[in-house]
């Protein structure tokens, strides 16, 4: 289970979502650095702002974070699954 690309990336996008919810990165820097599919997705983010409330807003940014990262380790996963095999 540590061996897994999706444990650790799902690990550190927590501790980014943390961080961020502490308050220490005021202005997402470290959230949306450290998350390209974040930054791909602030082009369509005019519907996330339209929810007026802001707890929320970063609440589905961070769940998008996190399982944004889960499955990219998932896709890291396979494809070292896949070339073990072969």
């Amino acid at each position: 289970m540590l061996k897994k690309f999706r444990f650790w990336l799902f690990f550190l996008s927590l501790l980014i979502c943390v961080f961020n919810a502490t308050g220490l990165d005021d202005k997402n820097l470290l959230l949306f650095l450290t998350s390209p599919h974040l930054l791909l997705l602030v082009d369509y983010s005019r519907y996330i702002r339209a929810i007026g409330n802001e707890e929320i807003q970063m609440l589905i940014w961070y769940v998008i974070n996190v399982i944004g990262w889960f499955l990219i380790g998932w896709l890291i996963d396979g494809f070292f699954a896949r070339l073990k095999r072969k």
